[in-house]
């Protein structure tokens, strides 16, 4: 299982890239508006908060992001990538945010899309999961309009700014019998 080339976008509108660090002020710009920030468990208290993700290693076990850019303008309208990946199981838990700005246009699906072939295609993931918060009805659209499937709610799953939060678990698995690459 290795990542040796990164996923790339057939969307008209958006391109993958890594992470740059002109992007934090943008990314944690539109992850402050009430609009994204009540239906994700985001807690950046400024830009500089998200400097981690800015040239990660892209290795099987490490953190994996990339920003979602406009092709025309280069700048980022979102993120996109996975946590918690597990190399011994081949499994990994995707996660994405979009601006508003974006919404709308397709874009979180086809990039939701984007990187799940190429998890199960190029690295040889037998699972993406992905978890949604329950108030986050867009996410659960986007997941189920890419062939996941609801596992379950899972009760207070994790902390979202310091209040225990349920979230659906969702799943993308490889058909049991399925010879993977990687």
């Amino acid at each position: 299982m290795q990542f040796t080339a990164l996923p790339e976008s057939d969307h008209p509108l958006v391109m993958l890239r890594p992470i740059e660090a002109a992007d934090l002020p943008v990314w944690f710009g539109y992850l402050s508006l009430p609009l994204v920030h009540e239906h994700t468990s985001w807690k950046p208290q400024a830009a500089a908060d998200l400097a981690h993700y800015v040239a990660i290693a892209h290795t099987p076990a490490s953190l994996f992001r990339l920003a979602i850019a406009d092709r025309a303008t280069g700048q980022m309208v979102g993120s996109i990538g996975f946590h918690t990946v597990s190399p011994e199981n081949r499994t990994a838990e995707l996660a994405y945010d979009l601006s508003p700005s974006a919404w709308g246009q397709g874009i979180a699906s086809r990039m939701a899309r984007t990187l799940v072939d190429w998890a199960h295609g190029h690295v040889g993931m037998l699972r993406v999961q992905a978890t949604a918060l329950s108030s986050n009805a867009r996410s659960m659209k986007v997941l189920e309009r890419c062939g996941f499937h609801r596992e379950g709610l899972l009760h207070s799953y994790r902390l979202v700014r310091g209040r225990p939060g349920d979230f659906w678990m969702f799943a993308h698995v490889v058909p049991p019998g399925t010879v993977v690459e990687g």
